[in-house]
């Protein structure tokens, strides 16, 4: 039996434990001893109600991200907005070893969990790194993570090259106060892993397609509450949505549009939801399978897992991208014409609601059957067959 510990320190939502689900119930099947430790504990029943796990609230600053640049222009920079001072990394530091040593692990599955990397890269267990593209930062550019887009401007190279080297220089200052040998270049913190594991397609990483890095795919849809369609409408419409500024116009503009809508949120409040009667608005999980086998639009925030599995299906896609994250999704679905973006913000909603209507009513979009079998939970399931063989 080994001991598994699975670490998510980045983040919001239900996405980054979706991500861990396979790799804990593969665990827990096969008799290991599992923990978890998680940013967000209150989603945790969701995945993981009745399963024998010993589980930990994953430390991180309850205060909002330091504000260090006015663009975020990579990795670096990203995972540098949590911390304010070298003391901070240092408490994140003696937490996550608090953890390690109650868990003393064999294994550790990092899920956006940077500094829970940082802070165990002396360890000697075994480092599986998943996640879907945007958490698994590329390692083979001018900068690591080097975010799309970015301009080659003497500003943002100086930007660049400050951030990484300060997230070098916090790292190895708090190591050599433990008297832990220090990192030589910030990529060994995502290269010395044992595994590296994107959950996601190869036209879907965030980053754009890599070569050589294992993209394993999804994993299988989960079995949840039915769904149940409301009678009218000629169009099915299931909506994945935050409490983002927009969803109030959105809301409307599904309303009026005619189509038969059925919207997933934890967030919106009782007051929103009953000025849509015509709305079905549903809290639990649903069952994805249903879902995706009588949807003809899918509406999501630019959420990772979700709208692959809508993609995979040929179900075109409207996507709400609020953080940078999810406009660097939605745009690689853009690229390849099987969506449209709605700014969060645009006054124009029902006619871009009315294209991706117009969208949904001329049918599926093709996509491989072998390739949608492989990414869609096979590829995932042969990868954890010889993870968990070598234990």
């Amino acid at each position: 039996m080994a001991k598994i510990l699975l670490a998510w320190e980045f983040g919001r939502g239900l996405g980054h434990l979706a991500q861990l689900k396979p790799f804990v119930d593969r665990a827990l099947s096969e008799g290991h001893q599992v923990a978890l430790a998680a940013k967000e504990l209150q989603n945790v029943p969701v995945f993981f109600s009745g399963d024998k796990l010993d589980i930990f609230q994953a430390p991180f600053f309850h205060r909002a991200p330091k504000r260090r640049y006015p663009k975020i222009l990579s990795y670096s920079q990203l995972i540098l907005q949590q911390l304010n001072s070298v003391a901070d990394l240092e408490l994140l530091f003696g937490a996550w070893n608090t953890i390690y040593d109650a868990v003393e692990p064999d294994v550790v599955v990092y899920e956006s969990a940077p500094w829970a990397m940082a802070a165990s890269h002396h360890r000697g267990w075994k480092k599986w790194l998943v996640g879907s593209g945007f958490f698994i930062p590329r390692l083979d550019l001018p900068f690591m993570g080097l975010f799309p887009g970015v301009e080659k401007t003497q500003d943002n190279f100086r930007s660049l090259k400050e951030a990484e080297m300060l997230v070098l220089t916090m790292i190895n200052d708090v190591m050599s106060r433990q008297g832990l040998p220090v990192l030589d270049d910030v990529r060994d913190l995502f290269a010395r892993v044992d595994h590296r594991l994107i959950q996601s397609l190869p036209e879907t990483d965030h980053f754009g397609t890599r070569d050589n890095e294992d993209y394993v795919g999804i994993s299988q849809t989960l079995p949840a509450a039915n769904v149940v369609w409301p009678v009218a409408g000629d169009c099915k419409v299931f909506a994945y949505l935050y409490n983002f500024p927009g969803v109030e116009k959105l809301l409307s503009a599904l309303d009026r549009s005619g189509a038969a809508s059925v919207v997933y949120s934890r967030e919106l409040d009782e007051s929103v939801k009953s000025r849509f009667p015509g709305i079905q608005f549903v809290e639990e999980p649903l069952d994805m399978g249903t879902v995706l086998s009588l949807a003809d639009l899918m509406i999501t925030m630019g959420g990772h897992t979700t709208a692959v599995q809508g993609m995979m299906m040929g179900i075109p896609l409207l996507l709400i991208p609020v953080f940078q994250e999810q406009f660097f999704f939605a745009s690689r679905v853009v690229e390849q014409g099987r969506g449209i973006i709605l700014p969060p913000k645009q006054e124009n909603v029902d006619k871009i609601v009315a294209a991706a209507l117009s969208m949904a009513r001329a049918g599926r979009l093709a996509f491989d059957t072998q390739r949608r079998e492989l990414y869609g939970g096979r590829r995932l399931q042969q990868r954890l067959d010889a993870l968990f063989a070598a234990l």
